[in-house]
């Protein structure tokens, strides 16, 4: 399965996959930065947020038009708009039950771009299957995770911290922000900094300050007592 992930540095849009964003005269005539070692340069601040979902909706065509594009990007737009707009101090309270939302809306940057994969605007992030489907869990898959339900179900309600998950208490980051693949929560916390070394790459994500240090080189063994969250 192959997923592009939309990467947005400071200026510019970046996704990353097969052939990239860039057109295909472009990609001839753009070199890759490279570290001193040679490697590719990754090094900065990025942001993967992006309103193009990972899967796409049954029915859908693989690229949308330029003028869908504009109709989402544009809801997208209003609908900021509207939330960062300051509240009536006058307003009535609610109704015992009502909705009171959760976040204000200066936390939340669930993206506000379509994402561009070789130069068309697509309908997910997933590019392969054709369908831009997940594909189906494998049986070991789906025992795995009846598993873990009928594991979290056994504690009945959550009345104290530590029934709560680890994502919950924000010990660690919930989804998949970790990576990799490293693909977007579609809510907030979608930065990340990379950092390399002429032997390591470090990713440190936003949410809950996750960090995964890479080896590009053979790694020693680490001691037993350390337990590594990311592998």
């Amino acid at each position: 399965m192959n997923i592009a992930l939309s990467i947005y540095p400071v200026g510019f849009c970046i996704v990353v996959a097969a052939a990239g964003l860039v057109s295909p005269t472009a990609a001839q005539q753009w070199e890759v930065p490279r570290t001193p070692e040679g490697n590719p340069d990754l090094q900065g601040n990025w942001s993967n947020q992006t309103m193009t979902p990972i899967e796409r909706p049954e029915g859908q065509e693989p690229s949308l038009t330029w003028e869908e594009v504009a109709q989402r990007e544009g809801r997208a737009a209003a609908a900021y708009e509207s939330g960062s707009r300051p509240s009536d101090p006058d307003r009535l309270p609610l109704e015992v039950g009502a909705p009171v939302g959760g976040y204000n809306r200066v936390y939340l940057d669930p993206g506000m771009r379509v994402a561009i994969i070789n130069g068309e605007p697509r309908s997910s992030l997933i590019t392969d299957p054709p369908d831009g489907r997940r594909p189906r869990l494998t049986i070991e898959a789906q025992q795995i995770r009846d598993e873990v339900q009928v594991f979290m179900e056994s504690f009945g309600p959550f009345d104290n911290p530590e029934n709560r998950t680890l994502a919950d208490r924000c010990i660690v980051g919930f989804g998949a922000h970790g990576g990799p693949p490293m693909t977007p929560n579609y809510g907030y916390n979608s930065n990340y900094t990379i950092v390399q070394t002429a032997d390591h790459v470090m990713i440190h994500t936003e949410q809950v300050h996750d960090t995964r240090i890479i080896h590009l080189r053979e790694p020693g063994p680490m001691p037993d007592h350390v337990r590594p969250w990311f592998g």
